[in-house]
């Protein structure tokens, strides 16, 4: 069998290190594991998780998510995909004098390309779209005390991720 890369046949799986650029330019550090079952099909396990809070605890940033994928690569170099993801995160953003906490739930499919950088490391563009539901509850801090502001619900249809992640192959 013809060999690819360095030495790694086609046919071999393959484990590949993730981190998404975008989220690690907001402060909200990503890492993510890709399995290459075979050249046309990948499993991918993406997480982050950040807590941010600043001007005496007053605003917050704090998530963390979870998100598996399934692709199918296409092409004759394989670069280009198509797939499917599910999402799961908690929150607690306080950016304004109201907060919201609670969890958001969705998937959609996936679509990217892949650039080949070296033998170990592509840069991966990918954009999801699909359903998003947000349940939370809304707050204020009154005198250093949570005071609950009432519960909503979110449901958004449209873009629900992006990436230029970078990948490095580990095995």
């Amino acid at each position: 069998m013809a060999q690819q890369g360095a030495g790694i046949s086609p046919a071999e799986p393959r484990l590949s290190l993730r981190a998404n650029l975008l989220r690690w330019a907001s402060l909200t550090p990503d890492l993510g594991l890709e399995w290459r079952i075979n050249p046309s099909w990948g499993i991918l396990v993406s997480s982050s998780w950040t807590a941010w809070s600043w001007s005496n605890r007053d605003r917050r940033y704090a998530l963390w998510e979870v998100m598996p994928e399934a692709r199918r690569y296409v092409g004759k170099e394989k670069r280009g995909y198509f797939g499917a993801m599910f999402k799961t995160s908690e929150f607690n953003y306080k950016l304004s004098e109201t907060g919201k906490q609670g969890s958001l739930t969705g998937g959609g499919l996936t679509g990217g390309y892949r650039m080949r950088l070296t033998d170990a490391l592509v840069l991966d563009f990918s954009l999801a779209v699909g359903y998003l539901k947000a349940d939370y509850d809304r707050y204020e801090v009154v005198d250093g005390v949570r005071v609950f502001r009432g519960t909503k619900t979110r449901n958004w249809w449209g873009p629900i991720d992006a990436g230029v992640t970078l990948g490095w192959r580990i095995k």
